[in-house]
């Protein structure tokens, strides 16, 4: 299959428009902030219910677990029905499994229910609800932009600025996090489903829909893990994830341990650390991507070592200021890796595919946040540097792999005559399971790209 062809319109279905765009950024933001407000909180508010690191991993993981297991489903049902049902459900589900969250918490806190009860109630609300609704909502973003962006640089930056819109989640949600908890702990975990709830009835009552040819028959392609025009960039994806869960997760705990902090104190500086990380996703993915104009794979060759050097610097992160200096490295190397690793592959697939691809990314990145707060609760467990280590040793390795394998190439141009970064081919990196099938270039196709 040509790029070309990965860029068409499915016949008989009608092109959701561009001018749906701040409604998308706005729905991603919305949801990702209702989350990352919590991500300081939550290590000392599991501290204060008397959970275990262990525990606390078994609660994240159960979330991550849910949102692999259906996001492909999702993704199926994202091609047959629409993007805007999706991204309403999702962001009406996951206020309401979040507002359970609270309440569980809350009661826990008060001693009205014990701990054994607390715990499941958290793993039922935070797992099931809420990973259940979040499982479509960067499914249905991505697939929204995939279908109105006819080139790879138009594609690129589309992505990026869904990143940019997680980013400025990023930025302000764990910030927004740690000045709450001068105020305690409850109060963010209620504020969390509001700010989801203000998007979600945007996003209801004001994004144009799309239609879809084969709505109502529940049938839609379904892309393989294994296809050999995929798999290559779902590891990397494996690499990229891994390496976010095992910050967030240890971050946290490393800094109550090495600063001597209280739990507020954990909260609040967490919170701006954290936020550290966000800023630059926002910046790379929302101004110096679009400006940049690197092709996919070159966004992820720059993009993983420097990751890679972030983790090292964390090893030996002693004060504040060097644990400012890694979150930022960290967050400048995602911000570049993540809109590569989604529009490398979003790009290599057709347009009936795109939803099967978004979702095909969401479930690797939801097994890969599975792995990761148990690993990295068990071994910060073991020692306080090992999640660190070890998400150095992995990111390096990954480094290795995208200029090594054969299979990591970015695909051809839509004039067929496509350029590849860092000395890559225009192969696209395997067998396709489907014959070729050329379309000329639409009236956006792109213009020649610079590696």
């Amino acid at each position: 299959m040509t790029a070309a062809s990965a860029h068409a319109t499915p016949p008989g279905s009608r092109e959701p428009s561009r001018r749906g765009f701040p409604l998308i950024y706005l729905a991603v933001f919305g949801g990702y902030t209702g989350q990352q407000i919590l991500t300081p909180v939550l290590p000392p508010l599991a501290r204060e219910l008397s959970l275990s690191e262990f525990q606390f991993g078994v609660v994240m993981s159960a979330s991550a677990a849910t949102v692999a297991l259906l996001s492909p489903w999702w993704g199926r049902r994202s091609d047959v029905h629409g993007r805007k049902p999706l991204l309403v459900v999702s962001l009406f589900g996951a206020a309401a499994g979040l507002l359970a969250f609270a309440l569980s918490a809350h009661f826990g806190l008060r001693g009205l229910i014990g701990p054994v009860l607390t715990f499941a109630l958290l793993l039922f609300t935070r797992g099931v609800l809420f990973g259940s609704a979040l499982a479509a909502l960067p499914v249905a973003a991505q697939s929204y932009v995939a279908d109105v962006t006819p080139d790879e640089q138009t594609r690129v930056k589309g992505l990026a600025r869904v990143g940019a819109a997680i980013g400025l989640a990023l930025v302000l949600g764990p910030g927004l996090g740690g000045l709450l908890a001068d105020f305690g702990l409850v109060s963010a975990l209620y504020l969390a489903p509001v700010l989801i709830l203000l998007p979600a009835f945007a996003v209801w009552a004001l994004l144009p829909g799309d239609s879809r040819p084969e709505a109502g028959k529940g049938r839609a392609p379904k892309l393989s893990p294994l296809d050999g025009r995929v798999w290559p960039f779902l590891l990397a994806g494996v690499g990229i994830y891994l390496s976010v869960s095992l910050l967030q997760m240890s971050l946290g705990f490393l800094l109550q341990d090495r600063l001597g902090l209280s739990t507020t104190e954990t909260a609040e500086f967490s919170g701006y650390v954290l936020l550290a990380g966000g800023l630059p996703m926002l910046l790379v993915q929302g101004l110096l991507i679009p400006f940049l104009e690197w092709r996919p794979l070159r966004l992820l060759r720059v993009g993983v070592p420097l990751t890679c050097g972030a983790f090292a610097l964390m090893v030996s992160a002693d004060s504040l200021p060097v644990f400012f200096a890694a979150t930022t490295l960290s967050g400048v190397g995602h911000s570049l890796a993540v809109p590569g690793y989604n529009s490398a592959l979003s790009l290599r697939v057709g347009a009936d595919e795109q939803g099967g691809a978004a979702g095909l990314i969401n479930a690797t990145n939801g097994f890969t946040l599975v792995l990761g707060p148990l690993a990295a609760t068990a071994l910060y467990q073991a020692g306080a540097t090992l999640p660190f280590v070890c998400g150095a040793a992995v990111l390096g390795l990954l480094a290795a792999f995208l200029v090594l394998h054969p299979g990591v190439r970015d695909a051809p141009s839509p004039a067929g005559v496509g350029e590849s970064s860092g000395g890559g081919s225009d192969s696209a990196g395997g067998p396709s399971r489907r014959p070729a099938k050329e379309v000329g270039p639409g009236p956006g196709a792109a213009e020649d790209e610079r590696a």
